[in-house]
């Protein structure tokens, strides 16, 4: 599609696009209730997510200094939602898992995901989720590699 867009069309959307991920990502992030921090709960997640992983696989994920994820490790087995434990094949490395309570803590703060994304595509007609849906998953796609995504929604 060869559409000329208006910096000032570019612009409406820049700010709107902003300001919408801005509004969602502080309400998604803020888990101050169950104990986390918006960044500890992304790292909690992305631990449960792999079941077990190290410190550097992390840091890499997260784009961020090792020392940044000790700091946040130790909050996290403070609140007894993480454990580490050695690497049997190399003593050196720490592996991290989720526990019992992290895994409850996670779904907890995954639930409130799905309610505040809920709330705001609520705001929508059936005929424009269908069109969000297909803009983001052309969007997703641009990349060259497709990611097929669920076709299913209420």
């Amino acid at each position: 599609m060869d559409i000329k867009l208006s910096d000032k069309n570019i612009e409406r959307l820049q700010h709107a696009y902003t300001r919408t991920v801005r509004k969602m990502k502080s309400e998604i992030m803020n888990h101050r209730e169950l104990g986390l921090t918006g960044p500890q709960f992304h790292m909690l997640a992305l631990i449960a997510k792999n079941k077990t992983c190290n410190v550097s696989f992390l840091a890499e994920m997260l784009d961020v200094k090792p020392s940044a994820i000790t700091v946040m490790t130790d909050r996290l087995v403070q609140s007894g939602y993480v454990q580490r434990r050695h690497d049997e094949n190399d003593r050196r490395a720490v592996l991290l898992s989720v526990t019992e309570l992290g895994e409850e803590v996670c779904s907890k703060a995954r639930d409130k995901t799905r309610e505040v994304l809920r709330s705001y595509l609520s705001e929508l007609t059936t005929e424009e989720l269908d069109v969000l849906f297909n803009i983001i998953e052309k969007f997703a796609e641009k990349d060259g590699h497709p990611h097929p995504l669920p076709h299913s929604h209420p």
